[in-house]
């Protein structure tokens, strides 16, 4: 009968020195990576710039300042008549300072505010125009049929016949019907809550500096000239 043969016994293998190089290297790369945390190195952010001209208020919101950009974003709401006086003074600001400003447009409305919900598929009918391309245009035409034309801009219908007044078709008669801008309509309604928006045209200016008609007395001459004077006043 064949015997079990006894196994050898297998010694225990020697870490190679590889391994320890390797090991060593690994701690002093988690000690630099802590201190480069504790001490704050690194490359540095800009740190942020306030007008020294115009009126506005300082909100407890992070800033996107950037030197040499000045970043506006407007919330308005198509049955606001300020908001339709300074539709067409807006432009301006852009081609006075050219690239150096980005002026994005959060169309909005109240929850509370009985005529409002219905604003809510003229809020997705300019979204969408936006994304074809056509978002000025819409934005003009949207406040034309409300204020000249008295068009109900809570028709669906209605919003098409503006969409294909300035060269949209059946892509955006499609979209609007899906609710495909729905979210995004959403989001601007949440993000004006969040800042807290109870008058239009508001304005904010790099991300925290808050620019109301209130401030100007709501003339809308003066406010156009106020955002100009924080404007000029952050490129400077």
């Amino acid at each position: 009968m064949a015997k079990k043969k006894r196994a050898k016994p297998v010694k225990p293998e020697k870490k190679s020195n590889l391994t320890l190089i390797y090991a060593g290297l690994a701690v002093l790369l988690i000690a630099a990576v802590a201190l480069y945390i504790s001490t704050g190195a690194g490359p540095e952010r800009p740190q942020e710039k306030l007008p020294s001209e115009g009126k506005f208020a300082k909100l407890n919101k992070p800033s996107t300042y950037e030197p040499g950009k000045v970043k506006i974003t407007e919330f308005l709401k198509f049955n606001c008549g300020h908001c339709n006086q300074l539709n067409p003074q807006m432009p301006s600001i852009k081609q006075k300072y050219g690239d150096r400003v980005e002026i994005t447009y959060k169309p909005m409305l109240w929850r509370a505010v009985p005529q409002d919900p219905g604003l809510r598929k003229s809020i997705e009918a300019y979204i969408l125009a936006e994304r074809m391309g056509k978002g000025e245009e819409m934005k003009n035409a949207l406040f034309n049929a409300m204020f000249v034309d008295k068009k109900d801009l809570a028709s669906e219908a209605v919003l098409v016949d503006i969409a294909r007044s300035v060269g949209l078709g059946d892509e955006f008669a499609t979209a609007l019907k899906n609710g495909d801008a729905k979210n995004e309509a959403e989001a601007n309604i949440q993000l004006a809550e969040s800042y807290q928006v109870d008058e239009t045209p508001t304005i904010i200016v790099n991300g925290n500096l808050k620019v109301t008609p209130t401030l100007v007395n709501g003339d809308m001459n003066a406010m156009l000239n106020n955002l100009d004077a924080i404007t000029g006043s952050l490129l400077s």
